[in-house]
């Protein structure tokens, strides 16, 4: 079978008018990101896949080939990473505010109909330890989407370190640790009671609450207070959340805010406070990030202290296409035509004029029938004797 006509999966053609709005989309976000001070960088497609492995993470689902001396590479499934790796390498100070947009490539299984390229936007903060920077994070979020009109989103926060701290307390080994994990993930309530039976701790009530502990920032996390120890290092985070849920309710009264203590980092370099982003019209969600203050260790260099998130920016295409906010194609009404030795003048006339635009065709009959057909209110002809302006009728 040939398939010199075919798209792999997972990848898809965006024509007129959803091309351009996608262009719009993805400046409007750059736009907002320079104007609150982040200076972007641009990292390759293609990466050794030694970037993105560590010790904990071996990557999975990733598009592999090999260069002509036989090292292994990668299209890059992640953005954050590579930004690690050039803050490691290139001799640049922090602190620093770095953006970024551009293409990810992630090889799920087909006909899951999951997105195998996706165009992905985000800041990175970058040598920031405060809790300043997490709110920064929330903060220009929220000034993204609301420039791009995106309606009824949600915003979720979740901690990195709840998981760990259990794990580590727990001296879980790594299938019990993935044990754990699914069982979280799926907030099953059963199975984590049976865990707990096996895995007895100071932390047996919180575990088997932890599917019900999502939802509203505030009661969520009073009610953790109640099923952990004082003493407890989750306790910490705990009051971390509460800090950051306070100072983002009271920013932004009417955001809808909500905490899961079951969230679990889907990338091993998470350290701290996890950020989810959704929206009623989203399917999926949208917005990933959190801090990960280690990641630079990853590539030999000092502990660096980092936060960050990155959009997928194809779904908030999808949303402003349901909504009617794409950016439309602008629609040029005069199409300037002549023959080619008159060609200088209307190229001139073309561009005194923001909308009109040059006819390519040979005679003035194909530049009419185009004008017709693309809903051109007129067609000017430059001649020897002067410009003459002919009204186009549309075609119905």
């Amino acid at each position: 079978m040939k398939w010199n006509r075919s798209l792999p999966s997972g990848t898809k053609d965006k024509l007129f008018r959803e091309a351009n709005g996608a262009y719009q989309l993805e400046k409007k976000v750059n736009d907002v990101v320079k104007k609150r001070g982040y200076q972007r960088v641009d990292t390759p497609m293609i990466e050794f896949e030694e970037v993105f492995i560590n010790e904990e993470n071996r990557l999975q689902d990733c598009y592999r080939f090999f260069d002509k001396s036989g090292r292994l590479l990668v299209l890059r499934p992640d953005m954050t990473v590579p930004i690690g790796r050039v803050i490691a390498t290139a001799g640049i100070q922090p602190p620093l505010k770095l953006s970024y947009s551009g293409k990810i490539f992630r090889a799920n299984t087909e006909m899951l109909g999951e997105q195998n390229e996706l165009t992905q936007a985000g800041i990175e903060l970058i040598g920031y330890s405060s809790l300043k920077a997490e709110i920064e994070c929330l903060t220009c979020a929220v000034a993204i989407l609301e420039t791009l009109q995106i309606p009824d989103f949600h915003i979720e926060l979740g901690h990195a370190q709840i998981f760990r701290l259990i794990v580590s307390t727990l001296r879980l080994d790594a299938k019990e640790k993935r044990e754990l994990q699914i069982h979280v993930e799926n907030k099953n309530l059963t199975e984590l009671a049976r865990f707990t039976v096996t895995h007895p701790s100071v932390f047996d009530e919180f575990i088997c609450a932890i599917p019900e502990l999502f939802g509203e920032a505030n009661e969520v996390l009073m009610r953790a207070r109640t099923l952990l120890p004082k003493e407890s290092d989750i306790m910490s985070v705990i009051e971390e959340l509460e800090t950051l849920a306070g100072i983002i309710n009271t920013q932004f009264p009417n955001l809808s805010l909500t905490v899961d203590l079951g969230l679990v980092a889907l990338m091993d370099y998470y350290t701290g406070v996890l950020f989810s982003g959704y929206a009623d019209l989203a399917a999926d969600i949208f917005l990933r990030g959190g801090r990960y203050d280690h990641l630079a260790e990853q590539f030999g260099d000092a502990k660096i202290p980092a936060v960050g998130f990155g959009i997928n920016l194809d779904t908030l295409v999808a949303i402003q296409y349901q909504t009617g906010d794409l950016a439309v194609l602008p629609k040029p009404k005069t199409l300037v035509h002549s023959t080619i030795s008159w060609l200088p003048q209307a190229e001139a006339l073309v561009k005194a004029h923001q909308d009109y635009q040059l006819s390519l065709f040979d005679t003035l009959e194909e530049a009419l029938s185009y004008g017709k057909k693309w809903q051109y209110e007129q067609v000017i002809e430059v001649t020897e004797a002067g410009n003459h302006t002919i009204k186009v009728v549309s075609e119905s």
